[in-house]
Order: structure tokens, then sequence, then C-alpha cells
């Protein structure tokens, strides 16, 4: 029913899903954007602001957005969705000096408990406060509990929580074919939530949507589209959020700050003992939390697509481009006469993309290598 217990903690993996926090010391949006990595155009000022403030911009290719002209004790807000954390990462390790000699060329952006990371959770922590920070913990290929697994332990009651209520909400479409499953632990309003829910499901709706520029929308894998998946995530918010940014910055282990969380607020049981409270722990929770301990914190980046890589080229490439064109008179021999070699030195993932864009464009490239 559980599936296979050996080698358990490999099947694992954490991430932080969600970044939100507010600065009153940050005036505007301009220094906040700097403060970021990035630069004030790099921002796109959308047609209405949300939650109180006047404006809101959105960084264009990435799901980054700052909220600015609130009251005057809102100071300047900021959210940052999974598939942004790499991209920030990367302009903040740029935007930043170490103390660590030649420390921006050597750390990866691979491992979330690293430098540019708690640097950048320090710093934050320095100008404002967390409203919202999501952990993500991951079985890939579902080593040890589906979503039904967990529903059956609610409905025999072999389950001892601190959340006072718990909802199963299961999607699907009229003919009867699943779309979604997930249960949520706690209220929406508090200032934790668990939800468990299938990630192999939801991966596959957005696959059957309309294409879509933005990364937040980009479609996974295709192993993750084939593979069982399940997603615990945490749902953090104000004084919690501050609390497990801290742990971080003081470099706890993701896993031991995950499974603190999990066990302190839910616990799969044996009934053996009259009081609840007092029975053992399932076999497989041990496993489970015992794994998690193990876990590194790190970033996922979102699967990237051709528009994705036109908006780096022009944010980061064109303006050095044009320096060279204009160096050589505007002559585009740096294109034209390292075109070829630069076919040929594509990687296999962007010769996929630019396939799934231009199927016939290999018919012109027979003599390079595949």
């Amino acid at each position: 029913m559980y599936g296979n217990c050996e080698n358990l903690h490999n099947s694992l993996s954490a991430s932080i899903d969600w970044i939100a926090f507010t600065s009153t010391i940050i005036p505007n949006m301009k220094e906040m954007a700097e403060f970021l990595g990035y630069r004030e155009c790099d921002f796109l000022l959308l047609p209405r602001g949300a939650n109180g403030y006047k404006k809101m911009y959105r960084l264009d290719g990435f799901p980054v957005t700052i909220l600015t002209d609130g009251n005057e004790d809102m100071g300047v807000h900021v959210v940052i969705s999974s598939s942004a954390i790499a991209d920030l990462l990367e302009h903040f390790k740029n935007s930043i000096t170490f103390d660590i000699p030649f420390a921006k060329d050597v750390l990866s952006l691979s491992d979330f408990d690293n430098t540019v990371m708690l640097e950048f959770l320090a710093q934050v922590r320095n100008i404002g406060w967390f409203t919202k920070f999501d952990l993500a913990v991951d079985d890939f290929g579902t080593r040890f509990f589906t979503v039904e697994d967990v529903r059956d332990f609610l409905d025999r009651q072999d389950v001892v929580s601190k959340f006072r209520t718990w909802r199963d909400v299961y999607e699907s479409t009229f003919v009867n074919e699943k779309t979604g499953h997930t249960l949520y632990f706690g209220s929406r309003q508090s200032d934790i939530m668990l939800r468990i829910y299938d990630k192999q499901l939801e991966q596959k709706q957005k696959a059957l949507r309309p294409a879509d520029a933005s990364a937040e929308k980009a479609v996974s894998t295709d192993a993750a589209l084939e593979n069982a998946w399940v997603r615990w995530e945490l749902e953090l918010k104000n004084k919690r959020a501050d609390m497990a940014v801290d742990f971080l910055i003081n470099r706890k282990q993701i896993g031991e700050i995950v499974m603190g969380i999990l066990d302190n607020y839910v616990r799969l049981i044996v009934q053996d003992d009259s009081n609840r409270s007092r029975c053992s722990s399932h076999p497989l929770w041990e496993a489970f939390i015992g794994a998690v301990r193990k876990l590194r914190l790190f970033v996922r980046e979102a699967p990237k697509t051709i528009e994705d890589k036109r908006r780096w080229l022009v944010r980061q490439c064109l303006p050095t481009l044009a320096g060279v064109i204009i160096a050589d008179g505007g002559s585009l021999d740096i294109i034209t006469q390292h075109f070829d070699d630069a076919v040929s030195r594509m990687s296999s993932s962007l010769r996929h993309l630019v396939s799934g864009k231009n199927p016939e464009w290999l018919r012109d490239c027979d003599a390079l290598p595949v």
C-alpha cells in the first residue's frame, strides 16, 4: 500500500515555493528593484494595483511583483513565486559584494543552503519582514504516502494533529476524469497551513493549457508528467514565516525545519493506546520524517521556454552585442561569422526547445550533431 521503504530519502527534495516580504525602509520601486538586483526598466507597470497598493509592477519574464503607493505605513511589498527564485538569486548574486574572494564565481544556485540565499534572507530581515514563506517537500515516485493514503488515515482517525480542521478537495471532469486532489489542514486565514496534493495531476493540467509566455506557467518535463509525485507544502505567514527564515539564516538544515513543523502539527499513528496522543507513530511516518530531516534546501529552476531564452537574451546580452556591433561600425560579422559554430554547440535541451517551435530546422542541419 505504501511502497518500497528502501532508500526513501532519495525520493525527496525540498524547496522554497513562495517568498513575500514588506519593507518600510526601502521607499520606492526603483530602490527595491535595485535591492533585488534588477533595474527599474526590467519591470512593467500593470494597469491596477492590489492588496491596498495603488501601483503594481511585474518583472518582464518572471513572476516577481513589487507593490507600491499604499498608505504611509504599508511600505513596499514584494512577492516572488517559486519559478522566479533562481533568476532572482542570480541577479542578487551579481549585485552584492561578498567577503569571500571569488565567491560570486564559485557559488552554485543548485544548493539553497549557500551564501547567496542566506545573504538575501538576512538582508531582507534587515530592511523588513516576511509576510509569507512557503516550504515544500516533494516525494517523487510517491515512496511514502499518496494523497489517498493520507485520506485513509484521516478516515480511520489514525491522525493526531494540532490543526482543528481538514478538508478534502477532489476535482474531476464531467466524464469522471480525475484532475486534482488536495488535502488541506488548517485555515487560509491562520499563520500556518499544510497542503498535501497530487503534483503530477497538477502538472498534467498545466500541460493541457494553451501556451503561455509566463515562466510561472511553464510546463514541467515529460518525466514529471509520467511519474507519481506528491507534494507536502507548508504555508507560513507573518511571525511563523520570520521564524522559519531565521532558522535558515542560523544555518539550520531545511529538513530539520520542515520535519519539526510537520511532526509538531501532524502525526500519522498506530492506535495502540486508549489515549490517542500516546499512540505510536506509524513506522512509515517515522521513516518519512527521518528522511525529511536529511534534506537540504535547493532552488528548482523553472522549465525553460524559447520565450524565456528570448527575454534573457534581450535583457542580458543585447547591450554587449550592441556595443560590439557599434564598435565594428555597424557590421553584423560577430553574428554571421560565428552562427554555424553556435548552432553546432547548442545543448540538447535547447535543440529540443527550438524543434518545438520550428520542427523543420534540423533538415538544414543534417551535418550537425543532434
